[in-house]
C-alpha cells in the first residue's frame, strides 16, 4: 500500500465515529442546492447563472454545520412563500413540511432527475 493510500485510509477510520456521531438532520438535500434554491426565489428566478452572485456571496457564509445552514435557508423561504401568499400557515408548519423544497433540492441538483 502506498503512503499516501494508507494515510488517507486511517485518516477515514478515525473520522468514520466523529461521521456516525452526527444526528440526522432533518430538512433534506444538500446545502448547496438550498442556497442555489434560495437565491433564485430571491431573485425570482429559475436561472442558476443569473444568481452565480448571490450563490457565491451565500457560500462565504459561516454556519455551525450544514444542517444549521440548510435550516436558516429553509426558514427564509418560508418566511418568502407565507409573505407572498403563495403558501397558507405558518413558518412552523412549513419548516416540519418535507415536500417544501426548492426544485434543486427536490431534484438533487440543478436540472437533475
Amino acid at each position: 500500500m502506498r503512503p499516501s493510500a494508507f494515510l488517507l485510509l486511517t485518516a477515514l477510520t478515525l473520522a468514520a465515529p466523529a461521521f456516525a456521531a452526527q444526528p440526522a438532520c432533518r430538512i433534506p438535500g444538500m446545502k448547496i442546492h438550498w442556497i442555489a434554491d434560495y437565491c433564485m426565489a430571491q431573485l425570482e428566478t429559475d436561472d442558476e447563472i443569473a444568481a452565480g452572485a448571490c450563490i457565491g456571496d451565500e457560500l462565504g457564509r459561516a454556519f455551525a454545520d450544514d444542517c444549521t445552514a440548510k435550516l436558516h435557508y429553509k426558514r427564509a423561504m418560508c418566511e418568502r412563500a407565507i409573505a407572498l401568499r403563495y403558501r397558507q400557515g405558518d413558518v412552523d408548519g412549513c419548516l416540519v413540511d418535507r415536500e417544501f423544497v426548492g426544485s434543486t433540492v427536490r431534484n438533487g441538483g440543478v436540472g437533475g432527475s
